[in-house]
């Protein structure tokens, strides 16, 4: 994730951080800083710059007494959409009835499935912008949860037969 925020004295700030290894970097007017420890770096003028936070809680930079936000942190709503599948998966795989109509595999099986999914659908909602495209993001990643859920209860049924 890359963001990029003006500040009054330094110019242009440019901050990087993977997702997968939660590994920063930050720019200021295209020059890379030096890295002091793992949350701090140093200008060429000297002056320390702290980030705090993490993509999904959302990222400041602590410049002298000031602070300024990178990256903001996840809204309620985009966890309420990725959550719903795992409550779901969750509610159905465990009550029989509703297995016989369409099984789906429930448990610690469906709860990994879905809590994986959870983590991608927040990761990939919090990267869109578009409250509506967060939507179509939460019900894709519904969809794909359920399909999954469903071809894993497939594939024990038809062992266990």
């Amino acid at each position: 994730m890359k963001t990029i925020v003006n500040h009054n004295e330094l110019g242009e700030i440019t901050f990087r951080e993977s997702f997968w290894t939660g590994r920063k970097s930050v720019l200021i007017n295209g020059t890379e800083l030096k890295k002091v420890s793992k949350q701090t770096f140093v200008t060429a003028d000297g002056r320390e710059i702290s980030i705090e936070g993490n993509f999904m809680r959302g990222s400041h930079a602590l410049i002298g007494d000031e602070v300024y936000q990178l990256t903001p942190s996840a809204k309620w709503y985009e966890y309420v959409l990725s959550v719903i599948p795992f409550v779901f998966v969750m509610i159905w795989g465990n009550i029989s009835f509703l297995c016989e109509i369409v099984p789906i595999v429930g448990g610690a099986i469906g709860g990994l499935i879905s809590g994986a999914f959870v983590v991608i659908g927040l990761f990939v909602m919090k990267s869109v912008r578009p409250i509506w495209l967060k939507i179509v993001v939460a019900l894709l990643n519904f969809g794909v949860t359920f399909l999954l859920c469903y071809l894993v209860a497939l594939a024990i049924l038809s062992v266990m037969a």
